[in-house]
């Protein structure tokens, strides 16, 4: 079906016709008691999340998958600063809008710059640092 000629509606209200949906939320259990440096990975899932749900809403949180790649924790400072940069940045970046103000909201300013609306050029482990300042020692709400 083209989308463009028809509507998505009718589409989605077929397929939930059809299919029984069954609701996934991020889960930080499996990520408990996995560290990066001195980063915990469950903390950091559940005080980033935290922060979207606060900003956005429930439906825009982040995945504990992103932490699990091929099924196993996420264990050194470059392969974690690899995934920020290049899957959850980006995601965070489509959903701020280009609002650097936000997207500081959800990453703290060690990471964002909002008023030069950039990134900060941090190596793998001031990334992993200016995380674990940010969203494990303030927390997740702000």
């Amino acid at each position: 079906m083209n989308t463009a000629d028809r509507s998505i509606r009718a589409l989605d209200a077929a397929i939930r016709r059809r299919f029984a949906f069954l609701e996934l939320l991020p889960d930080s259990g499996p990520l408990q008691g996995c560290h990066v440096e001195e980063l915990h990975l469950a903390d950091l899932l559940d005080a980033l999340n935290q922060r979207i749900r606060t900003h956005l809403d429930r439906e825009k949180q982040i995945g504990h998958a992103f932490f699990l790649p091929g099924g196993a924790p996420v264990d050194s400072a470059a392969e974690l600063a690899a995934i920020v940069r290049s899957e959850i940045l980006p995601l965070l970046q489509e959903y701020a809008y280009d609002d650097y103000t936000l997207l500081a909201a959800f990453l703290g300013d060690d990471l964002v710059d909002p008023g030069t609306h950039t990134l900060r050029d941090l190596g793998d482990e001031g990334l992993v640092s200016a995380l674990y300042r940010e969203l494990q020692v303030k927390g997740g709400s702000e």
